[in-house]
């Protein structure tokens, strides 16, 4: 392993196609110029919705008005149409599709948001998905069938573990671990593996392939689909009399399912357990710092300032070398 004094930053990049919900956008100012603050929440399946951050200066270094700025200001003067403002169906047909996405490590990505919660004592930390230096396109040729929330991480793995719900296995397996990101921090990951169809249309069982493969200590590059929904379903109760009620329940699912991943061979390209510990203890820090601030409106205001089945499904056995336990 490298003997370096500062992490490397792990990839971490969210690729994002569907129609948009709904517009947070916020046009602001100071002293280094105009820019957007907000989020734009974007429907990528039946149920599926992604909230990304955004966080958009207006010009560039040469000066010249960004058009990802363009893009959102549009959205903010009504141009662009999104679910939520539509009055009739005629509207509904011309909501704004968008791609979302970014190039190198200029790409959407997931970060940590770390705050009290209003009114308590209690601190929280979410991890969040922002556009920061990514591309809002819109595209109104995009269709249903071409809608997609697709992330690719690295995670410094710490657990692999069957999943259990009231005392059962689900069949499926859960990796969790710390994504290093920019300044040397460390966030949060967990990633869930369980059957998938293959290249060849069969059923293969990723998790069982997981469980056996990945230990504590690796270096992992993981991809899949984020499973963020939520379900709402309605029933009638009653109605012998007068009217029936209608109950609504919802449930809310915040999954990263992964489909494909590679395990870190390259000793050089492994994250240094010693430095992820670092950073661990530095965000340890960061939380009892928020936990001793004084809850007050300006505190709440900050809030929003976050292995294909390859080369060893044929069941050889391959050699690992010892790592340090975390």
């Amino acid at each position: 392993m490298a003997d370096n004094t500062e992490q490397r930053q792990a990839i971490n990049k969210i690729d994002l196609v569907g129609e948009v919900k709904e517009q947070k956008l916020k046009f602001n100012k100071d002293k280094e110029g105009n820019y957007i603050n907000g989020s734009l929440v974007i429907k990528t399946g039946e149920f599926s919705e992604i909230e990304i951050k955004t966080y958009v200066k207006e010009k560039n270094k040469e000066g010249k008005i960004k058009k990802v700025f363009e893009t959102l200001q549009k959205f903010i003067d009504g141009e662009y149409l999104t679910l939520a403002s539509c009055k009739n169906d005629e509207e509904r047909e011309s909501v704004a599709k968008v791609r979302v996405f970014g190039n190198k490590e200029f790409v959407p990505h997931f970060s940590e948001n770390i705050f009290k919660a209003k009114g308590t004592d209690e601190v929280k930390t979410r991890n969040n998905i922002e556009l920061g230096f990514g591309t809002v396109s819109v595209d109104n040729t995009l269709k249903p069938e071409d809608y997609k929330a697709d992330f690719e991480v690295e995670l410094f793995v710490t657990s692999v573990k069957e999943e259990i719900k009231q005392d059962e296995s689900t069949g499926r397996v859960v990796v969790s671990g710390w994504t290093p990101v920019y300044g040397g921090k460390v966030i949060p990951m967990e990633v869930i593996v369980g059957t998938i169809i293959d290249d060849e249309g069969e059923e293969y069982d990723f998790g069982d392939d997981i469980l056996t493969q990945v230990e504590e200590g690796m270096t992992i590059n993981v991809w899949g689909e984020i499973n963020y929904k939520t379900i709402i379903t309605k029933t009638k109760k009653g109605g012998g009399l007068g009217k029936a009620k209608v109950e609504e329940h919802r449930e809310y699912i915040n999954e990263l399912i992964a489909n494909g991943a590679e395990i870190q061979e390259d000793e050089e390209k492994e994250f240094d357990m010693e430095l992820i510990k670092k950073a661990k203890i530095e965000r340890d820090v960061e939380i009892e710092n928020v936990k001793n601030e004084e809850s007050t409106d300006k505190q709440d205001s900050k809030k929003g300032k976050g292995m294909n089945k390859g080369s060893n499904s044929n069941g050889s056995n391959t050699t690992r070398r010892e790592r340090p336990r975390f």
